[in-house]
């Protein structure tokens, strides 16, 4: 195998992570986090049945409720793209005017003929909203911006995301948004649960300094809070001083811990940026933000 065919195949490789990657981990949070709360933590937290049930029935609506709107979010990524966006203006332009000849007497059709030519032959008089993109080598809106990894226009970009492989743009804000809303209300009932197990299960100094034994706690064991870094429990993993099952918890809660604030502050910024009528994009480019006026 030649190097070009190795140097083709990582691209490819690369591309399919770029794209999925952030997806299969947002997934595997998702479903860590679940099991996690329903079937382990809440028997040690809960004697009642009846809060288990409650809280089996608020996870399943939760994550229901993200992976629909995970879904459509990638689904409707592809009308971010100025392309189809110009096609749709285009049909909607001659079905307005076909709508107009077909309003119109019959006996001034005849009369109605060289409106077709200057339909065809019509210029815009003012180009100044429109920009000429030099990747798609085509005329783009004023308020669209090439994303390199989508390889399209993206109207009205606010960011590409990582986490769910697309740019978040015209077509799929919306569903950003209340993708970012639910996993903000999943991971504010998830984390109690989680630093509940930390506490009993796997990080013994609170359960010292709740005790009483502060002098223990101060001068013998006070990097006990380390215990709740994933990669340090990774590490003590590696070196045996803890089991396997300490080291997944206590990823998964740094994972969501990281999540909770990262999916909470994306979503205050989305509502402010559409309150203030700009994208994130262009909230932060002083150039566009002096140039248009937020329609917020």
């Amino acid at each position: 195998m030649g190097l070009a065919m190795v140097n083709r195949k990582l691209a490819i490789f690369g591309e399919f992570m770029v794209k999925w990657g952030g997806t299969m981990l947002v997934s595997f949070v998702l479903v860590s986090t679940y099991y996690s709360c329903v079937h382990i933590i809440a028997k040690d937290m809960y004697d009642n049945e009846a809060q288990i049930f409650w809280l089996t029935l608020v996870a399943r609506v939760i994550i229901l409720e993200i992976a629909i709107n995970l879904a459509c979010f990638v689904y409707y990524a592809r009308y971010n793209s100025v392309t189809y966006w110009h096609r749709k203006s285009c049909v909607a332009d001659l079905r307005v005017y076909a709508e107009d000849s077909e309003a119109q007497p019959e006996i001034e059709y005849a009369c109605a003929q060289p409106r077709v030519e200057e339909h065809l032959s019509w210029e815009p008089a003012n180009e100044s909203g429109s920009k000429f993109c030099f990747q798609c080598n085509k005329e783009a809106p004023q308020r669209s911006h090439h994303c390199p990894l989508c390889k399209m226009c993206v109207l009205r970009k606010d960011h590409h995301c990582f986490i769910t492989g697309a740019c978040v743009g015209l077509g799929n804000q919306r569903y950003f948004m209340v993708f970012l809303f639910w996993c903000s209300i999943g991971l504010i009932i998830a984390m109690p649960h989680l630093f509940f197990y930390m506490n009993t299960q796997i990080a013994y100094w609170s359960v010292l300094l709740s005790s009483g034994h502060l002098e223990y706690f101060i001068f013998r064991y006070p990097f006990g809070f380390l215990h709740y870094i994933g990669p340090v429990a990774v590490l003590r993993w590696m070196f045996g001083y803890v089991p396997f099952a300490h080291a997944c918890f206590s990823t998964l809660f740094s994972f969501a811990g990281a999540s909770l604030i990262t999916a909470g502050g994306f979503f205050c910024l989305q509502v402010w940026y559409t309150t203030q009528g700009y994208t994130m994009y262009e909230y932060n480019n002083l150039t566009v933000r002096a140039t248009f006026q937020g329609d917020g």
